[in-house]
């Protein structure tokens, strides 16, 4: 009777340490097509022995696929690649220009600080990286008429896009640098309210613990998260969706 027996490790292979690595290694595979729509994985198990990496490390990158929507995981039936692509999200926020002028009112643009920064937990989260991962954090005001329209914080991944030079967001917002120089898409976003911070606060020219409405947004470029941008608009800010 045959056997099912695990291939010994090819040490010709590279290792493959990181969760982010053993995450765009098997992308690639989907992609390439050699596990294609519906098709069942290897286990971590012979995935973790294959590349050379801890459980857990494979672990952690199938659970960032499965957030995503690119692969389903089982309990005890296992993980397999999505006949089709998750969609999370169906609303397109439009960029704050374009909201802005579609008042009626007057653009204009202020960076106010733009610097590397290690990530805060929220993040950590939207990006998919680690506590000692460098970010590069991008805050900025948006007026209308010249009045405070909104205040961003936007965290860019230098791992997953290469970033530009910080002279180019003092004329440039950067959303619209990523919309305009990279095929990203808005892969989800969230509103809450929440008490405005220093920062938030002196750019809404608002009193600091003010509640404001936030929004959080996440750009991805081939199912990778590139940036995680917070929005902060003053009370009585009205979002109005159309179709």
């Amino acid at each position: 009777m045959a056997q099912l027996r695990a291939s010994p490790p090819d040490h010709s292979r590279k290792r493959l340490n990181t969760w982010q690595a053993i995450r765009a290694e098997v992308l690639r595979r989907i992609r390439a097509g050699e596990w294609p729509p519906g098709a069942l994985i290897p286990t971590e198990q012979h995935l973790s022995v294959e590349m050379g990496c801890a459980r857990a490390t494979v672990n952690r990158a199938l659970r960032e696929l499965a957030d995503s929507g690119i692969i389903q995981r089982r309990r005890k039936v296992g993980t397999r690649v999505a006949a089709t692509p998750l969609r999370r999200t169906t609303l397109r926020l439009p960029a704050i220009r374009t909201e802005i002028e579609g008042m009626g009112a007057a653009y204009s643009y202020q960076l106010t600080e733009c610097e590397a920064r290690l990530p805060t937990p929220e993040a950590m989260r939207a990006l998919q990286v680690d506590a000692q991962d460098v970010l590069l954090l991008v805050m900025s005001r948006h007026m209308a008429d010249g009045q405070p329209h909104c205040s961003e914080a936007i965290w860019l991944n230098p791992r997953a896009l290469a970033t530009p030079d910080a002279t180019v967001f003092a004329v440039e917002p950067p959303q619209e640098w990523l919309a305009r120089t990279l095929p990203v898409t808005q892969s989800s976003f969230s509103i809450l309210a929440e008490p405005a911070g220093g920062t938030c606060a002196l750019n809404l020219g608002v009193d600091p613990g003010t509640p404001v409405l936030t929004i959080e947004r996440v750009n991805s470029m081939d199912a990778l998260p590139v940036s995680f941008a917070r929005q902060f608009y003053p009370p009585k800010h009205r979002l109005i969706f159309d179709d």
